[in-house]
């Protein structure tokens, strides 16, 4: 079977339509929905909220982590954090609050107002590695959508949506051969282009460079884009879990990012020592996984640090998988 691709919003339905064409176009189309869908207004429309999240939920980039999430993934988690924080720290204190590798951030936006609520001086910085993807567009209209480390995600010409990662499967051959060619094609072009790391870390949206148009495309939630915008106390940055931090904070929350299945132990060491010098003497480190999503259910671990390493404060369920090697970590 082949597949195209959505690349209009108004042809993004998350759920089939009752028509016989409509549900065939439907099935021609879904699962391929372009990353140009991803951008919206300000205030966002709620078909443009329901197709970013629909994307996101099913984004994979080139390091194999996928940027899952959802609308109250943590709204059970949230409570019992919060209850833990309560009782190491005043409601009083101006906490430093970081919640690293939280994608599009949503889940950090919909924390805030119980965690402000608790501790009304407190910030809360929510972070991420990839806060934008970019918008490559060739001579001819076509484009690729990569990542800012130059992989290519998606190819777009005309009404395919090619997926370039984890690329297209054998069973379908049309789409199987498409995406050789532009693997092929974005090897070609990328040799003649240069994008300069200042144009990324830059709040410049845009940027021609030749023959090619550059243009950024935002990965964050446009609920967590609006709180930022709005109340000074809440904060999105680019940031990588695995580097600390320049001045040590109160709590870092780490939630499905440091799992067994993502990274060797030899690697969770790392993050775990980018946490520990990243919190101040008695900080917090909130670290676990979902293991069920609907309803949502979490495993969980709560650490204090320590002048060498971490003591256990509290578990979850079964507390988080990487458990003991936080606990045997000595710095």
């Amino acid at each position: 079977m082949i597949k195209f691709g959505v690349r209009r919003l108004e042809d993004f339905h998350p759920e089939p339509p009752s028509g016989f064409f409509q549900r065939l176009a439907h099935d021609l189309n879904s699962g391929r929905a372009s990353c140009r869908l991803l951008r919206v207004s300000m205030p966002p429309s709620v078909p443009e909220v329901a197709a970013f999240e629909h994307i996101m939920r099913d984004l994979e980039l080139s390091s194999g982590i996928y940027r899952t999430t959802f609308r109250k993934r943590f709204e059970n988690l949230d409570p019992k954090t919060i209850a833990v924080l309560a009782l190491r720290f005043n409601s009083s204190a101006p906490l430093m609050v970081e919640d690293w590798a939280a994608s599009d951030c949503l889940t950090s936006a919909e924390w805030a107002p119980a965690l402000f609520a608790a501790f009304p001086n407190a910030r809360l910085a929510a972070s991420d590695l990839t806060l934008f993807l970019i918008e490559a567009v060739l001579p001819g209209g076509d484009a690729f959508i990569i990542e800012t480390n130059g992989a290519a995600l998606q190819y777009l010409n005309g009404p395919f949506v090619i997926q370039m990662i984890p690329g297209e499967p054998r069973r379908r051959p049309l789409n199987w051969w498409l995406c050789q060619r532009a693997a092929a094609k974005f090897a070609k072009v990328r040799s003649e282009w240069r994008i300069p790391p200042a144009w990324l870390e830059s709040k410049s949206a845009e940027l021609t460079q030749g023959r090619f148009q550059f243009n950024k495309i935002s990965v964050t939630h446009p609920e967590a884009e609006h709180l930022a915008r709005t109340d000074p106390r809440f904060t999105v940055r680019q940031h990588s879990a695995f580097d600390s931090l320049p001045e040590p904070v109160d709590v870092i929350r780490t939630m499905n990012i440091f799992n067994n299945a993502y990274f060797p132990p030899e690697r969770l060491t790392e993050g775990a020592r980018a946490v520990w010098r990243s919190l101040i003497p008695g900080g917090v480190w909130i670290v676990g996984r979902t293991v069920r999503q609907n309803p949502p259910h979490h495993e969980v671990s709560y650490f204090t640090r320590t002048n060498s390493g971490f003591e256990l404060i509290e578990r979850l369920d079964k507390g988080s998988e990487i458990e003991a090697l936080v606990l045997a970590l000595r710095t």
